[in-house]
């Protein structure tokens, strides 16, 4: 599966059920310069992105950091999160928990100026 977004594209490259009804979901994600992902939260879900391509600006529960190509970033379930490309930014996400669907994304903020400003003012 392969989907454009206002911001890139993801495609999904591997999924899987098990016995105890935990569920996988992999997607390698492309952000393109100057664009980012929603500050969203997940109910019933755990991520981790590993950086493999360019740099970037993570958030995660109001904490702006700097990324590039090698780093790891955990993001367990209801964590706020998002991330703004500052060069062409791909990851692969690794989703693990239950009913793994769209629908499991709670925006909080859209675009990263909206972001900003939050995490500047809860300093």
């Amino acid at each position: 599966m392969f989907e454009e977004r206002r911001w890139g594209w993801y495609q999904v490259i591997d999924s899987a059920t098990y016995d105890d009804r935990q569920e996988m979901l992999t997607k390698r994600i492309l952000v393109l310069p100057g664009k980012n992902l929603s500050y969203q939260y997940h109910e019933t879900r755990n991520e981790v992105w590993t950086v493999i391509k360019g740099e970037g600006e993570f958030v995660l529960d109001d904490k702006i950091v700097p990324v590039k190509a090698g780093d790891v970033l955990r993001i367990p379930a209801r964590a706020k999160h998002g991330v703004k490309a500052i060069t062409e930014l791909e990851f692969i996400e690794v989703q693990t928990g239950t009913n793994l669907v769209e629908g499991d994304n709670f925006r909080v903020y859209k675009t990263w100026d909206e972001i900003e400003a939050h995490c500047l003012s809860v300093r």
